[in-house]
């Protein structure tokens, strides 16, 4: 089963995140679902909630990596949750583990979760609109795609939710070209 990684803000007690991100969120959701893919999350609020949410509402295998050791910090769309009591070094497991990452939005730990990814050669679709980094990554890239001078992966740029999901999908397919550091090791650091 192909495993498509949502990445974006979570929010902190008092604070709210714009609806037409949650909205473009949940899109994103329903259309891994339809793909007939697993959802890998964070597993808590904000982008991750409103992503599983669609996701689950659709019927779809939606998983969550939590920062926590609690699993009842989950948030309750999340199917298999997986309490790792690792904080934000779960974004590890968030960002290396998935065949594509859909990036909506997103802090500082959502730009961690992408670097990783571009580091493992793991394919991330950016949904630019969705504020956060999503809206300023492409300033930071080269040549309109690259993280770095090393071109492990290209970043995709899009608009649209839904063509965010098939793009994704198209490239979780790809072969991965990863650092190929010593620490990658495996499939993902060939």
């Amino acid at each position: 089963m192909i495993k498509i990684g949502v990445i974006g803000r979570s929010w902190r007690e008092g604070e709210y995140l714009p609806a037409h991100v949650l909205e473009a969120a949940e899109r994103v959701g329903r259309g891994v679902a339809a793909s007939g893919a697993a959802l890998v999350s964070g597993g808590t609020g904000g982008v991750m909630e409103a992503a599983c949410k669609g996701a689950f509402e659709a019927g779809g295998l939606t998983i969550g990596f939590l920062p926590y050791a609690d699993p009842a910090k989950a948030n309750p769309y999340v199917s298999l949750v997986f309490p790792t009591g690792m904080g934000t070094m779960r974004n590890v497991l968030t960002a290396r583990c998935c065949d594509a990452i859909v990036m909506v939005g997103g802090g500082v730990g959502t730009l961690n979760e992408v670097t990783i990814a571009y580091d493992s050669g793991v394919p991330v679709v950016v949904v630019e609109g969705t504020t956060g980094w999503a809206d300023r990554l492409r300033d930071a890239v080269t040549d309109g795609e690259w993280l770095d001078d090393r071109k492990v992966t290209p970043l995709s740029f899009v608009s649209d939710p839904d063509d965010a999901v098939a793009i994704a999908m198209e490239r979780a397919r790809e072969p991965r070209a990863g650092s190929r550091l010593g620490a990658f090791t495996g499939w993902a650091g060939q």
